[in-house]
């Protein structure tokens, strides 16, 4: 490579990022019915007791709070409103934490030394020197959102359209953290002479920050960001964060832009994702990629959460050199550049790709650049069984992938591109095409008969896991009476009511369950003797 740092051997310090606590705990976020006036809006908050903080760019969606300060009591009386569709707490969101990382290995790896002691394997790499002579990512753009950007950067700033502040609520996203400024880098640092240079060095970045300068944020701000981009049709997204807890707006955002292709960090707690799930990389949208990281051996990093259906690809994540803000200390001693780890420097690798197969191929759609990157990874035996498609990025071959034609696809987005010239034959195995998620349905919710002696029908358009609320009313109050989650095969489901339903315990009373899938909720009520 051309243009890799002269490193400054020394020791190498990275502190783990931790969030504040959070200052505005009782935030709820709140989806009404379609079709309410501002009125109606304002009268369902006035019932509820909660005042409107903000609303977001999410149809139908905004962030109250209570006036009480009683979260759990607005919840509840929100929940039981029949114009309100959801509502949930609005959960904090910090930053994928990420240790140590030097040297630009993971775009062409020799077998060179790293920080004067590791040693990598030759071509445990993604491959970008063979992929450039396809494309450089002219005419792709990414949203990265994270905690800004440092836009004056001279390896970046040439790279950059402008973004948005979550925030502060402003069109200014200083990054006030680093961490952003470096995950930009290694998607687009311009191949210019100077300092390091991107996956996709002449691609576009549109720098969205949802991370305050601690590296903390909340759900509502990304779920709003996520929007932003797929409202403004960019095609990729760079996710570099997470949380061990679910929230229904992110979930939400991403699913109401299908044409986004949502790139996410799978977090670095070393853990398995399935019995640990780490949110957005959990999330079952077609549209999202889950990332974990790799070494300079092509082993799984020792930091780095994996998933055999939730974690889709691996990239490298260890030791990875990027810019970072000017005036920052750095352990590399050079200003504006620094070393860092963990899957948050994997999944910039995996976007940036991303950016490569949208330059070269304007027409795919995100279900295409997704079935590309994961169909054409290099297999690598300690990664099978590690995530869906058992091994790391190869962004040279993913140039080379055809991808299925989706059988119903929005309108390309991107300004079409020359036809790129051919690219040699590959010696990775053919695509595998990925299966789209389906959405499930929920319908014909109906109980017969009167608990222990009853029965509830439901139908499904699809097999899926299903969240399970439960009501049960106390004076002229529906209180919960527990949550959980359930499997809902396809077709018909008949679950028997006897003294408990889905495993919660029914006494004598009125209740309401309430089924919800990712396509929205169904109601019932039924009486237990």
């Amino acid at each position: 490579m051309a243009h890799f740092l002269s490193l400054v051997t020394g020791a190498l310090v990275i502190a783990g990022i931790t969030a504040p606590a959070a200052s505005a705990a009782d935030r709820i976020v709140v989806k009404h019915r379609t079709g309410l006036t501002s009125a109606e809006r304002a009268d369902l908050r006035d019932a509820a007791e909660v005042r409107l903080t903000e609303t977001l760019p999410i149809s139908g969606v905004e962030v109250v709070r209570p006036e009480d300060g009683n979260r759990a009591r607005a919840l509840s009386d929100l929940r039981e409103d029949p114009d309100v569709l959801w509502a949930e707490a609005d959960q904090r969101r910090q930053l994928a934490t990420d240790p140590l990382a030097p040297l630009e290995w993971g775009l062409d790896n020799v077998g060179q030394t790293v920080w004067g002691t590791t040693f990598g394997t030759a071509d445990a790499d993604i491959d970008a020197p063979e992929a450039w002579t396809v494309t450089r990512g002219a005419g792709a753009t990414v949203a990265v959102v994270d905690t800004g950007v440092d836009t004056g950067h001279p390896d970046l700033s040439d790279n950059l359209l402008p973004g948005r502040d979550f925030v502060d609520d402003d069109n200014d996203p200083v990054d006030g953290n680093g961490h952003g400024t470096h995950v930009t880098g290694t998607i687009a640092a311009a191949e210019n002479g100077i300092g390091v240079v991107g996956v996709a060095p002449e691609a576009h970045v549109v720098p969205l920050r949802v991370l305050d300068n601690a590296g903390g944020g909340w759900g509502s701000d990304v779920a709003a960001a996520f929007a932003w981009a797929g409202d403004n049709h960019v095609r990729v997204v760079n996710a570099s964060l997470g949380s061990g807890t679910v929230t229904t707006v992110e979930k939400q955002a991403i699913h109401d832009h299908p044409g986004t292709l949502y790139v996410v960090a799978a977090g670095n707690s070393s853990r398995n994702v399935e019995s640990s799930p780490q949110y957005p990389c959990a999330y079952t949208e077609p549209n999202v990629v889950c990332v974990g990281a790799t070494d300079l051996d092509d082993h799984v990093a020792d930091f780095s959460n994996y998933g055999a259906t939730s974690v889709d690809l691996f990239a490298p994540g260890a030791l990875i050199a990027s810019t970072l803000p000017l005036g920052r200390a750095s352990n590399l001693h050079i200003d504006g550049y620094g070393v860092m780890q963990g899957t948050s420097m994997a999944t910039p690798y995996v976007a940036g790709a991303a950016a490569l197969v949208a330059s070269a191929h304007p027409s795919f759609v995100a279900s295409q650049i997704k079935a590309a990157l994961l169909g054409s990874v290099d297999r690598i035996p300690d990664l099978a069984g590690k995530s869906v498609s058992g091994g790391r990025l190869n962004a040279a071959a993913a140039l080379a992938a055809e991808p299925p034609i989706p059988t119903s696809a929005p309108a390309p987005v991107a300004t079409p591109q020359p036809t790129p010239p051919p690219v040699p034959a590959q010696t990775t195995p053919a695509p595998a095409p990925v299966q789209p998620v389906v959405v499930a349905r929920l319908s014909s919710v109906r109980v017969s008969g009167r608990a222990p002696h009853a029965t509830l029908t439901f139908t499904s358009s699809a097999a899926t896991r299903i969240g399970v609320n439960l009501r049960r009313l106390s004076g002229h109050k529906w209180r919960s009476a527990g949550t959980t989650t359930a499997y809902a095969a396809a077709g018909s489901s008949r679950w028997h009511v006897g003294r408990s339903i889905a495993g919660l315990r029914l006494r004598k009373g009125s209740y309401k369950l309430t089924l919800a899938s990712a396509a929205g909720a169904v109601s019932v009520k039924f009486r237990a003797r």
